[in-house]
């Protein structure tokens, strides 16, 4: 069941970035910290899950949903790239 909602999770995450949803200061946001943030923002996520209780589906979510983050800002950047365009 949690492989579903995992997949599920994915590509709704996918589909709301590719929709343009992103809010201008992520989107402008380097490609660094984002990764920073990601780590970081899973990391709190491992400490309050575990403080709650609910440490695998929380940091699942967490980590699915950074994931779809980072994957689209590294697609972005690469049609940048081959654009032609400084990144």
């Amino acid at each position: 069941m949690n492989l579903i909602y995992l997949i599920v999770l994915f590509l709704a995450s996918h589909i709301y970035l590719e929709k343009g949803k992103l809010p201008v200061k992520i989107q402008e946001m380097k490609l660094r910290y984002i990764l920073l943030g990601s780590l970081g923002i899973i990391l709190l996520a491992v400490v309050l899950g575990i403080v709650l209780h609910i440490a695998s589906f929380l940091v699942m979510t967490v980590t699915v949903c950074s994931a779809s983050l980072i994957a689209y800002k590294y697609r972005s950047k690469f049609d940048e790239m081959e654009r032609g365009k400084s990144v």
